[in-house]
């Protein structure tokens, strides 16, 4: 695995968006992990299997959702991405 993207989220509007044009643009081997991090009870995450997605029903914060993604990583490098992001 060479690259994860880090998407910590919490009731973010846009993300599907941005999920789906991260989806879109990537190449080589590469994964998403998305913690949705707060109540949200169907997150609008693409079916994919370059994507992972963790949910916690209570908030942990962004800190320790960045962190928990970054543990399930199997790539060599990471790179964090906020929700709300647009990628052409």
């Amino acid at each position: 695995m060479d690259l994860s993207i880090l998407i910590p989220a919490r009731n973010e509007e846009f993300l599907a968006n941005t999920v789906g044009d991260i989806l879109d643009n990537i190449q080589g081997d590469t994964e998403v992990i998305v913690v949705c991090d707060g109540n949200w009870p169907d997150p609008p995450v693409p079916d994919d299997p370059r994507v992972t997605l963790v949910y916690h029903s209570e908030s942990i914060g962004q800190r320790a959702a960045t962190n928990e993604a970054a543990r399930l990583s199997k790539a060599k490098f990471l790179m964090k991405c906020d929700a709300h992001c647009a990628f052409d």
